[in-house]
Formats: C-alpha cells, sequence, structure tokens
C-alpha cells in the first residue's frame, strides 16, 4: 500500500509539471519548446516509475516541476514521504533542491531547511541537523520550539547531556520555571546521566550535584535515588543508603529487584539482619515478585537449612507458580537426591534454565522491545522508564 501511494503520488507531481509547463506555454507561443522539454520529462518520469527507477523518477520530478509558492508544498511532501518510506537520501536530494532556490520566501525556506534537518536525525548525520537546527531557534521565531525539541533529541542521541539540559530550558523560556509534566522527567534522566558518567569517574561531589538536581526536576525519580542509594554506599554510609533505596518500592514496585542486590549488601554491612529479614518479608507480602522470593528463600537456606527454604519456597509456588521459583526450588532438592531421580531432577533443572535463558526478562510497554538488560531510554522507540521486568510465570 505505501508503495503504491508513493507511486501515484510520484505520478500526480510529474503531471502537475508537465501541466503548469503546457499552460504556461497557451500564454506565450514562444515557449512552446518549454512545452515540449516538460512534456519529454513527464514521459521519462512515468517511465522511470513503471520501471521501478525511483531516482531517476525523483530527478525527472525536480527537473519538471519548477520551486514556486504554487509547488512548495508539494514538493516537501514527496520528501516527507520518502523520509517516511526510509529513503532518506532522496528525501535529502528533495529538501536540498528547496533550499538551494533564493527566490523562495524566507518562511518557506525555514520549512525546507526544518524538514531537511529531520532528514538528517532520521539518516543518522546528527552533526548536520544539530548545525540547521541551531540556525533555526536563532532566526525563526515560529519554527524556534520545534526546533529546540528536535535539538534535544539530536543531543540525547549524542550523549551531550549537558547541552540537551540547556535545550530544554530554553524551551520553557527561562532556567529556573517549573518544567511540564512531559519533560520533567526527561530532564531528571539527563541529569541522572551526568550523575552517573560523575560516580564512574569517582568524581562523588559533582555525581551528587547532578542527583540533587535530577530530584529537583522530578523528586519521583526512580533512577534518581537508585543513584544517590548506589552514591552513599560507595561513600560507606550504609545507613544512609537504606533509608534511600526504602523509598523506591513506594515510587514504584515495578524497579523493587534492580535495588534488592545494593540494599542486602548494605544491611549486611550495618549487621542489621533481622531488620533485612522483616524488610525482605515485608516485600514480598505487599509486592511479590520472584526476586524477592529468591532473595529471602537464600536467607533461610542460609540461617536454616534447605529442607527450610525449600518447604518455604514449594508453599510460595503453590500461591503463585513460576519459572525462576521451580529452578530454584529444583535447586534445593537436587542435591539431596540420588540415583535415576537426582537425573531427573537436573535434566528438569537444565530444561527450564533454557526456558528462562530463552525469554527476555525486560520489555518496553509502548513499543514491545524485549531484551536482558534494563534501559532506562528505549533503545527502539526511544521512550524513557518504558522498560520494565517482564512480569508473569516466565517472570517476576
Amino acid at each position: 500500500m505505501a508503495d503504491l501511494t508513493f507511486f501515484f503520488f510520484l505520478l500526480a507531481a510529474v503531471a502537475i509539471g508537465w501541466w503548469l509547463g503546457r499552460s504556461s506555454t497557451r500564454k506565450n507561443a514562444e515557449r512552446s519548446q518549454q512545452q515540449r522539454a516538460l512534456a519529454h520529462s513527464y514521459a521519462q518520469g512515468l517511465n522511470y516509475l513503471l520501471s521501478e527507477r525511483h531516482d531517476d523518477a525523483i530527478d525527472k520530478f525536480i527537473d519538471s516541476l519548477e520551486v514556486s509558492s504554487a509547488t512548495f508544498d508539494t514538493h516537501l511532501a514527496l520528501g516527507n514521504l520518502l523520509r517516511k518510506r526510509g529513503e532518506y537520501d532522496q528525501a535529502i536530494r528533495v529538501h536540498q533542491n528547496l533550499l538551494a532556490r533564493p527566490s523562495l520566501a524566507r518562511q518557506s525556506q525555514q520549512k525546507a531547511q526544518l524538514e531537511l534537518a529531520r532528514d538528517y536525525i532520521a539518516a543518522g548525520w546528527l552533526d548536520r541537523a544539530e548545525r540547521l537546527l541551531q540556525e533555526l531557534v536563532e532566526t525563526s521565531p515560529e519554527l524556534r520550539n520545534t526546533s529546540l525539541e528536535h535539538l534535544v533529541e539530536v543531543y540525547r542521541d549524542e550523549r551531550e547531556w549537558a547541552k540537551a539540559i540547556h535545550a530544554v530550558n530554553l524551551l520553557h523560556g527561562r532556567r529556573f520555571k517549573r518544567l511540564s509534566p512531559e519533560w520533567a522527567p526527561v530532564q531528571a534522566h539527563f541529569c541522572c546521566e551526568l550523575a552517573q558518567e560523575a560516580i564512574n569517574s569517582k568524581d562523588y561531589l559533582s555525581a551528587r550535584r547532578h542527583i540533587d538536581a535530577a530530584l529537583g526536576y522530578d523528586r519521583n525519580s526512580v533512577r534518581a535515588n537508585l543513584l544517590w542509594g548506589n552514591l552513599e554506599h560507595l561513600l560507606n554510609r550504609p545507613r544512609e543508603a537504606i533509608k534511600v533505596l526504602q523509598r523506591i518500592p513506594k515510587q514504584n514496585p515495578d524497579y523493587i529487584p534492580e535495588i534488592l542486590k545494593l540494599l542486602i549488601a548494605c544491611y549486611e554491612q550495618v549487621g542489621d539482619e533481622k531488620g533485612l529479614d522483616r524488610y525482605l518479608e515485608s516485600l514480598l507480602r505487599e509486592h511479590p515478585s520472584n526476586s524477592v522470593l529468591i532473595a529471602l528463600t537464600e536467607r533461610i537456606q542460609h540461617q536454616q537449612s534447605e529442607a527450610a527454604a525449600a518447604a518455604f519456597m514449594g508453599k510460595q509456588l503453590a500461591l503463585r507458580p513460576s519459572l525462576r521459583g521451580l529452578g530454584y526450588f529444583l535447586d534445593l532438592h537436587i542435591d539431596s537426591t540420588q540415583g535415576r531421580a537426582r537425573e531427573n531432577l537436573s535434566l528438569l533443572k537444565t530444561l527450564i534454565d533454557q526456558l528462562i535463558a530463552s525469554r527476555p526478562q525486560y520489555r518496553c510497554s509502548n513499543c514491545g522491545f524485549s531484551g536482558n538488560q534494563l534501559h532506562w531510554l528505549c533503545p527502539s522507540c526511544k521512550h524513557w522508564d518504558s522498560v520494565r521486568s517482564v512480569k508473569g510465570v516466565e517472570g517476576e
């Protein structure tokens, strides 16, 4: 259907070019040669379309249809259609052809410049898009906000987080103006990216500053609190880390699996074993998940016995069946069995492990992208906070 739409659109565009040339020729007999040339271009363009030589057909379209205020929208629409089809080189040629016409009104040239920047973004030529968009921000009040939004997109993909933050602030008029619910979480993520970079380079003072900025934009930022808890742990402040990490289940229980390893380490560091057990029990009761269940079962095995852990796990599996839980349950029984029964349990455990390995642990709620790693920014649809752990029998 898309190819058919493209065919008829391009055919109609070339026909318009021929008709305009014919109409102008009727008014001026001296331009009959131009009429014949346009008719020839139309015939060639049609031939190229029929033979699926789209590049040549587009060239004939550009030659046949004169760029003017009357035909500008036709050129623009064709370029946009080509971009949506993924034919970025052709879209760029169409929009560059518009920019090469100084006779166009300034506002039309700026529209063509914006579309060309969009072509470059789609094609991955971010540096070229950045230059065009920066110029539009400075010269076009009408397109300023749209250009800034695209600049944020460019800086995000270039991982230029400070520039992205600055662009969002410009978009909202002044630096300390309260951001909209749409942009506040995005701005918080940009700050978190800077905080993570600072932590990686052991610049903990800058990391704290960026975390504070993130929470200033979005006080419910799970990622900012997770980074904050990690920072407190790195600074050997486990009690403070525990307080921060315990905020996350209240903000969004979907991220409980992401805090468990760090939370358990902090509790063990302060020597509060009973406090850890009570907290894990409350999490399992209020927000059941396989990660919490397995963590609590491991503690029962360590503190009591494998038999006690197996009994606890068996009871929980009867309430909430899951592959991960069943795999751990089999592990608890394999060592205590012998002979044929042990072989059967080992085979069953291997099959379950293979099944779990073949299933994604995370999935994007917006586009369906799946994988085995948490991405704060979905690699596919570029949405923030849309990738979560998979729920159900095969997940959490």
